[in-house]
């Protein structure tokens, strides 16, 4: 299985607009990663901390432009076989090949995951997040994974 530890620089935050809500930089790059993706005809699972984080995500995916909007749900939303974009804080109940992480920790969940073969997580700027991504970095290695890390794009919004 690969994953892909995507590096946030500096310049790279939320945009202005999301300042007044609980976006940080990360949620923002995991929905535009999420959004190519599904660009992609990939199924996706966004990983996240709770309930609370899953509808920040959720809200932020409506803020996308239309011609940027992935249909996405939360568990127990959306048709029978779940929409190409799930947000969960628990292990998916459909196949998913991609896993996006924006939890601080593995989610305990990680070895119930059905169909995983490609893994992103993120790696923010500032250094409590840095020391947290080495830890997933460590047990993800340790794990078998195949690692590889990338700056995101300057181009990317």
């Amino acid at each position: 299985m690969n994953a892909i530890f995507w590096i946030l620089s500096e310049q790279q935050q939320a945009p202005l607009h999301a300042k007044d809500s609980d976006v940080t930089a990360h949620i923002h790059y995991a929905c535009v990663l999420a959004a190519d993706l599904y660009r992609q005809n990939k199924k996706i699972h966004i990983g996240v901390e709770n309930q609370d984080q899953a509808h920040i995500v959720d809200d932020w995916l409506w803020q996308f432009e239309a011609d940027r909007f992935i249909p996405h749900n939360l568990p127990g939303e959306g048709p029978h076989y779940g929409s190409p974009v799930e947000i969960n804080w628990e292990p998916s109940q459909q196949r998913r090949g991609c896993f996006v992480n924006t939890c601080q920790t593995l989610p305990d969940y990680v070895s119930k995951l059905k169909g995983v073969n490609e893994w992103h997580d993120f790696v923010p700027n500032d250094e409590a997040g840095k020391a947290a991504a080495r830890e997933r970095y460590k047990l993800l290695k340790q794990a078998g994974f195949n690692l590889t890390t990338n700056q995101i794009p300057d181009s990317i919004v």
